[in-house]
């Protein structure tokens, strides 16, 4: 593979009409669903002024991902991807319906967090099926690497606009207001995903029972370890995870602590994610090669800005710093499209859970214990603590990274792309 191959435009893949359509569904849904976070957010810090309830509630949307995604990624492999979105956006709807009628000032925080872990339990089906689609429907090596990217960076640009508009509209509204509107969104992303999408048969047959599922489980581990490069890769994304996480779990009790008023949290939060669709935009279009270099530094580079949060200092300058952050946080796109391209069709779905639920439990965790530690101290200080150790996590990266045999593992792969 050549340095100077040329680059591929993430503009290239929306030519494709299945999709642009599962972009126009990804928009729809996610923006909702990061307005209704921040509602229930502020609704639970309201309610008990506890930095770390604030973060759970955050930190509570992973717990489903982390119990479900490895079990239930298999399922991507065993049953119509197609079939699977359109059944999570409904199932999605209809729960998030439910926690709207309830979502008033009063409400215990506990089924809060019970209505918002039944929905999130779709998230892990959802998301390995999309996954586990896009190599299907792009075929190209570079047409999936682009693809990928564009909808990382969309992912964090629908989270950027969501934060910032939720907390206004909670401010101008209500909590109640915002889950409409999210319940909404999973509608309209229903009814793109069923206009736009293919109909493809599941590459494996369906399971004859749960066993067949917690075999998948077992094979998908053995799988994803064996290969020096995917483990490389996603050992790096689960250590990492636990540290870019500690802005937005302390944002909102941040901004109170300094007095500025909730819409800056939502800012804050934001700034974040600007940032990183920002850097992901520019990554993914990068040769492959280049994107290989850039990891590691990548991964070192999100920590050190996040450092100079412990002086407190200005609100203006603290949104360059966390932006910057954001921006390197851009590592994970080569490391997410390295990883699908790197396991075969069959096993894609369970290799995308097992990754997935790895990153949604170091996640959650990692909200949990910055918010601990910003109730036990202060969410500045919280925030220092967390990017020492994402420092700690880069630096090992280091001393064991597969650099030439991930070029190797990559040049093997030939487009279009192999099932």
């Amino acid at each position: 593979m050549d340095d100077d191959e040329p680059r591929v435009s993430v503009r290239e893949p929306l030519a494709n009409a299945e999709f642009r359509g599962m972009i126009l569904a990804q928009v729809a849904s996610e923006a909702g669903d990061q307005i209704a976070r921040v509602a229930i957010a502020l609704l639970v810090l309201s309610q008990t002024g506890s930095a770390l309830l604030a973060a759970a509630t955050f930190a509570v949307s992973f717990i489903p991902t982390f119990l479900g995604a490895a079990l239930l990624g298999p399922i991507a492999d065993r049953f119509s991807r197609r079939s699977l979105m359109l059944g999570a956006d409904l199932g999605r709807a209809c729960v998030i319906g439910v926690m709207a009628l309830v979502a008033i000032p009063g409400t215990p925080v506990w089924l809060l967090f019970a209505l918002l872990i039944v929905a999130e339990f779709f998230t892990p089906v959802f998301d390995s099926a999309r996954s586990a689609s896009i190599p299907d429907i792009l075929g190209d090596r570079d047409l999936v690497t682009a693809g990928l990217g564009l909808s990382r960076s969309l992912h964090l640009i629908n989270q950027a606009v969501g934060l910032i508009v939720g907390g206004f509209l909670v401010q101008l509204t209500s909590a109640r207001t915002a889950l409409v509107i999210d319940a909404v969104s999973f509608l309209v992303s229903f009814a793109l995903l069923a206009a736009f999408l293919k109909r493809r048969p599941a590459t494996l047959d369906a399971p004859s029972g749960v066993g067949v599922l917690f075999s998948d489980l077992r094979e998908g581990w053995d799988v994803l370890f064996a290969d020096t490069s995917r483990r490389a890769l996603i050992l790096l994304g689960w250590g990492m995870a636990i540290a870019i996480v500690a802005p937005e779990a302390v944002a909102l009790a941040y901004v109170r602590d300094q007095g500025w008023g909730d819409a800056w949290g939502g800012i804050l939060m934001a700034s974040v994610i600007v940032g990183a669709a920002i850097g992901s935009l520019f990554v993914a279009s990068q040769p492959v090669n280049l994107q290989i270099d850039l990891l590691l530094p990548l991964a070192i580079a999100v920590c050190l800005p996040l450092l100079v949060t412990g002086l407190e200092p200005p609100r203006l300058v603290l949104v360059v710093l966390w932006v910057l952050s954001g921006c390197a946080q851009a590592f994970l796109v080569p490391l997410m499209s390295f990883t699908t391209m790197l396991t075969k069709n069959e096993h894609r779905g369970r290799v995308v859970g097992i990754a997935s639920a790895g990153f949604a439990a170091l996640t959650a965790l990692g909200y949990l214990l910055a918010g601990a530690i910003a109730d036990a101290t202060s969410p500045a200080f919280s925030v220092v603590v967390m990017a020492v150790i994402g420092l700690i996590v880069a630096s090992i990266g280091f001393s064991t990274w597969p650099t030439t045999r991930l070029r190797q593992d990559l040049a093997a792969i030939d487009s279009p792309f192999p099932g």
